[in-house]
């Protein structure tokens, strides 16, 4: 093999892992951002509890149903659920274990603020 042989291996090699190893830094990190969204809707609690008296709670839905669908959407995190049934059990569950509620609101919250939407 000659000189210039060895010289266009070497530019085509140079090439071919330019082409492989080509990272952009950008597109990780709004990449990332997107998926720590969507793991912000598996956080969302979907409600509010106020306790009013002695062990009682009223449960507010964030859940909305626009006009022209037929789905409901959370006024919080934009998770889309097919039916008001679901949006109920939702919010029913964390009816019958408000702790659990306290610690996802207080996760929800903690991540949003990570995520500079609070």
């Amino acid at each position: 093999m000659n000189f210039y042989q060895i010289l266009i291996l070497i530019i085509i090699g140079t090439i071919a892992i330019r082409f492989t190893f080509k990272f952009d830094l950008n597109k990780y990190l709004e990449n990332g951002r997107e998926i720590r969204i969507d793991r912000l809707k598996n956080i969302c609690p979907h409600c509010k509890i106020e306790f009013v008296g002695n062990k009682q709670v009223k449960v507010e839905s964030y859940f909305s149903k626009p006009r022209g669908t037929f789905r409901w959407i959370c006024g919080r995190c934009r998770c889309i659920v097919d039916s008001e049934e679901d949006a109920v059990r939702i919010c029913k569950n964390y009816a019958k274990d408000p702790k659990r509620f306290l610690a996802n609101e207080k996760r929800f919250i903690k991540e949003m603020e990570k995520l500079g939407l609070a």
